[in-house]
């Protein structure tokens, strides 16, 4: 029997020992399943651009369907807990959401969360893919026009939906067995090795998909800690719920708020300047070497740091440090090499 299956098959047998609200030693975790695909990196920025939060009709957007097979993905991985009165249900009728277990899961959600922004921040091109494909995600549930209201309710909605299904079975049910079966350190390790594999599409291999299983080891190992930190399940549910509303929320307000920005004083009418504006998240008016990096892996130009100050420089003809509208518009228009170029292409149209 191979080794995946083998664990399979230790996490899902009869226990006669399933953790409850206060764990007992040993402890056990749990098994879940993605679906997920991902787009490449210049469709995605092409899609972006062709959405406008002026375009969006009037009153709350949501998209249903996406939002159902959301609803119906963790209903489905919880059937335990939602369908029949099992070993889910049992866990969670018992956890104990008291205020230590809550202080414990906001404090450990907040350092996932932390983790979360430094992938978010990053012009690292690994994670400016992973970024992307949040990006489309959460503009394909919510649309392009800002409505923090309703998203973050939904959001918030989603999220606890999401934290009590996978905690309830991937840390109180499968890390469970795992730990019951084949000891604390090594039960445990098994469980967020199964945690993260749930959380790729194995169809899609590749870098982007490696940056993503290694972040959800991390994530998986943090909620593991503390779930025998707390022995319960409560500190693990908040930390989960906490840092998938955060994505979720956080995600929408940012891009919205910066297509928003983008459309601004003409932009909706100048592909240049809403293109410049889009680059300049922080903006102030002017482009970083940061900035115009993730610009053109969004264009499909993946540079090492030496090539993209190399662009950079190329781009900032008064060597002040970061680069002008006035800029921006002579390195497209006028500019050489393959960063210039992909510009040319996308925006002007120029073969």
């Amino acid at each position: 029997m191979g080794f995946i299956p083998l664990l399979l098959a230790l996490a899902l047998q009869p226990s006669a020992a399933l953790v409850g609200p206060q764990l007992r030693r040993p402890a056990a975790h749990s098994f879940s399943t993605s679906d997920s695909t991902r787009d490449s990196a210049p469709s995605l920025r092409g899609r972006l651009h062709s959405l406008r939060a002026t375009d969006q009709p009037a009153g709350p957007v949501l998209n249903t369907g996406m939002a159902r097979k959301i609803l119906f993905n963790q209903i489905l991985l919880g059937y335990s807990i939602w369908l029949t009165n099992g070993d889910g249900r049992e866990l969670l009728s018992a956890t104990q959401f008291d205020l230590v277990s809550l202080g414990v899961g906001v404090v450990g959600g907040a350092a996932v969360v932390a983790a979360g922004r430094y992938i978010e921040k990053s012009p690292n091109p690994l994670f400016a893919e992973l970024n992307f494909s949040t990006n489309m995600l959460v503009l394909r549930l919510f649309g392009a026009r800002p409505q923090p209201v309703v998203a973050g309710a939904v959001s918030l909605g989603l999220a606890a939906l999401v934290a009590v299904s996978e905690e309830t079975i991937f840390r109180g049910v499968i890390t469970s067995r795992l730990v019951e079966n084949l000891g604390t350190l090594q039960g445990a390790g098994c469980g967020v090795l199964l945690f993260a594999l749930g959380h790729i599409n194995p169809l899609a291999l590749g870098k982007e998909m490696l940056i993503l299983f290694a972040l959800q080891l991390f994530t998986g190992a943090s909620f593991t800690v503390l779930l025998f930190a707390t022995h319960g399940l409560a500190a693990p549910i908040v930390a989960h719920c906490l840092y998938d509303w955060y994505t979720f929320y956080e995600t929408h307000l940012a891009v919205t708020g910066q297509m928003a920005f983008a459309d601004e004083e003409g932009g909706s009418d100048d592909l240049l300047l809403r293109e410049f504006r889009f680059i300049d998240t922080n903006r102030d008016g002017s482009i970083s070497t940061d900035e115009l990096r993730i610009a053109l892996f969004a264009r499909g130009i993946k540079t090492d740091n030496a090539t993209a100050q190399q662009t950079f420089a190329a781009a900032d003809t008064d060597s002040s440090g970061d680069v002008s509208f006035e800029e921006f518009v002579k390195f497209v228009e006028d500019g050489e090499g393959e960063g210039s170029e992909a510009f040319k292409r996308g925006l002007l149209g120029v073969a």
